[in-house]
């Protein structure tokens, strides 16, 4: 949580305490006065202060609408969740859900530029494909730390060290190990084209997002879509085989946030 939202949940509790006790004050002086009239002296009692007004947090971050597909509840985050904050359902598929959703319209938009400006329509591609691996990545290293910290919080420290996990999550291998410390392989249920479509389009992203969409020999060596010195293919079929491959990944690591997966 970030330390601002753990502010506001304190400061929420503090109004909810104030509006207590001034409640319980005002009905003690109506108790009182009741009490108290008549005879040679009158003595009343008055609560004048005002109730407190409620606390308002703004962020400035964006706010993700999610409806939880097990209680239908509308509710906001930010940046990811992994729960329903009504229900306490599971939400990581949720999330990624919306994310692909959003990587479709990008793929749509960039078909609309195809023709006019075909170099916005295929930075527009790459755009929408780095948004799938970003996605893809923060949802297994969110997990991850998260299923550490319940199953083995002894090891916390040493299993999501910066060192140990770094850019692990964009490396199905490396990805496997880690998770295999928790004897979990969120990859099984994939077929061998799937895992040759994760590989190939996380070896396409680094390309595009370093090389400047140039094939290099390393590329070379896994696809034979490009020789070294060439733009890589990126096709919108391409994008949308490779979020749907990692939201069938994301939906399997889902089911570890049920209540009793071990």
């Amino acid at each position: 949580m970030a330390a601002m939202d753990i502010e506001a949940a304190k400061d929420q509790v503090g109004y909810a305490v104030q509006r207590d006790v001034h409640e319980w004050l005002k009905g003690l002086a109506h108790s009182f006065n009741r009490k108290a009239g008549g005879g040679l002296l009158s003595v009343s009692m008055k609560v004048t202060s005002p109730p407190p007004s409620p606390p308002r947090v703004i962020r400035e971050d964006l706010l993700r609408a999610l409806t939880c597909p097990v209680c239908s509840r509308d509710y906001g985050v930010y940046a990811i969740a992994l729960f329903c904050p009504d229900c306490g359902a599971p939400a990581l598929a949720s999330h990624f859900s919306r994310e692909v959703e959003l990587v479709r319209r990008q793929l749509e938009l960039s078909a609309t530029k195809e023709d006019s400006d075909p170099e916005l329509s295929y930075r527009l591609l790459g755009n929408a494909h780095e948004d799938v691996l970003t996605a893809f990545e923060t949802a297994q290293k969110t997990i991850y730390r998260y299923l550490v910290k319940a199953r083995t919080p002894d090891r916390y420290e040493e299993l999501c060290s910066q060192k140990l996990i770094g850019n692990a999550f964009q490396n199905t291998d490396r990805s496997r190990a880690l998770f295999g410390n928790l004897s979990i392989d969120p990859y099984s249920s994939l077929s061998p084209d799937d895992l040759e479509t994760l590989s190939l389009n996380i070896q396409k992203r680094h390309v595009i997002g370093h090389n400047l969409s140039i094939a290099d020999d390393r590329y070379q060596a896994l696809a034979n879509d490009a020789r070294p010195g060439q733009t890589i293919n990126l096709l919108r079929e391409d994008v949308e085989r490779f979020a749907s491959v990692a939201a069938l990944v994301v939906k399997e690591l889902d089911t570890e946030l049920q209540p009793g997966a071990k």
